[in-house]
Formats: C-alpha cells, sequence, structure tokens
C-alpha cells in the first residue's frame, strides 16, 4: 500500500476514533439540568423550566482518561461541564481533530481531506449503525471506551457489517457520478 494510501487510512480511523469517544462521553456521562431560575422583573421567578444536556465526567472518569486514552483526554476536557447538542458535539470533534491530530499525528490539512471524503462518510455511517444497533447492549452497564472500539471493530469485521460498507460505498459513487454529470 502506498505511504499516502496508507496515511490516508490512519487519518480517517484518528477522525473516526474521536467521533466515536465523543458519542461514549455523550452515552455515559450526559445529565440533564434544571436551569436556575432567573428573577423577573418585580422579583418573580422567570419561567424556563427547560431541561439542558451537560457532559459531567468525574474526576477519576477524567483521571481515568488521562491514564487510558491520554490522546483523547483534550476532548474530553473541552466537553466536561458544557451543555451540548448536535452542533457543539459536531463542533468538538472537528475542533479536536484540527488542534490536535492535524499536522501532528497525522500529515497537515489531510482532516479536511478527511472529513470530507466518502471513505470517512461510510466508516461514520458504519459506526453510527452499530451504535443504533448495540444501544441496548452498552446501555446495560458502564463499558471503558476501549471496550467500544473492539466492539466497533469486531462488529465491522461481520460479513453483515462488510456487506453494509459495499452498499454505502456503491452508493456513494453513485451519487458522485450523478453530481458529475450534471449540466455542463
Amino acid at each position: 500500500m502506498p505511504q499516502e494510501q496508507k496515511e490516508f487510512r490512519e487519518a480517517v480511523e484518528q477522525a473516526l476514533e474521536a467521533v466515536m469517544f465523543e458519542s461514549w462521553l455523550r452515552f455515559y456521562f450526559i445529565e440533564e439540568v434544571r436551569p436556575e431560575p432567573a428573577k423577573a422583573e418585580g422579583g418573580a421567578e422567570a419561567a424556563d423550566s427547560a431541561e439542558r444536556l451537560v457532559i459531567r465526567v468525574p474526576e477519576k472518569g477524567m483521571a481515568r482518561i488521562k491514564e487510558l486514552y491520554p490522546s483523547l483526554l483534550p476532548l474530553a476536557e473541552s466537553m466536561n461541564g458544557h451543555e451540548v447538542d448536535f452542533e457543539t458535539s459536531r463542533r468538538a470533534v472537528c475542533t479536536f481533530v484540527l488542534g490536535h491530530l492535524d499536522g501532528k499525528t497525522m500529515p497537515r490539512d489531510m482532516a479536511a481531506v478527511v472529513f470530507e471524503s466518502a471513505t470517512f462518510q461510510i466508516q461514520l455511517q458504519l459506526f453510527h449503525t452499530w451504535l443504533t444497533m448495540h444501544e441496548d447492549q452498552l446501555d446495560q452497564g458502564f463499558q471503558e471506551f476501549g471496550a467500544w472500539r473492539n466492539l466497533f471493530a469486531q462488529w465491522r469485521a461481520t460479513p453483515g457489517a462488510r456487506e453494509l460498507a459495499e452498499k454505502l460505498a456503491l452508493a456513494a459513487q453513485g451519487r458522485a457520478a450523478a453530481e458529475g454529470a450534471g449540466p455542463q
């Protein structure tokens, strides 16, 4: 395998690992928080009872992450104690990959290539499929992030997952061909 292709595949795996880790944090460390009542004019409490979702990793959890997954610690630190939704999750992963991986553990500017690649999008879809399929199992008790990585890798090697990956790749090729055949 040419060096450039090897670097690309490794970069895809690193970016995917960041997505998986962020999902793991949300899966086990999300907490619903009711906002503090705000005082309206006249001293009455304003009615804002919308609950927020916040990542709360206990001190021991952060120490364990530092010990077992030191390269992912900055992502945990950036999310811990903060409100989370789809956009903040996406932004946290992108910021982590660009700030801690791009140009350091992967070639400079490789992150943009990875994020836009069909290869990464297919792996992302596979991960989300795996997560949906195994949610009940993962919810039965806390599992270290390493267990998530191993379970996903085992599932990804199954004939069913490989077949799904092939179908997703064919669909991506079809979309690319259709986009290329548009009006001139």
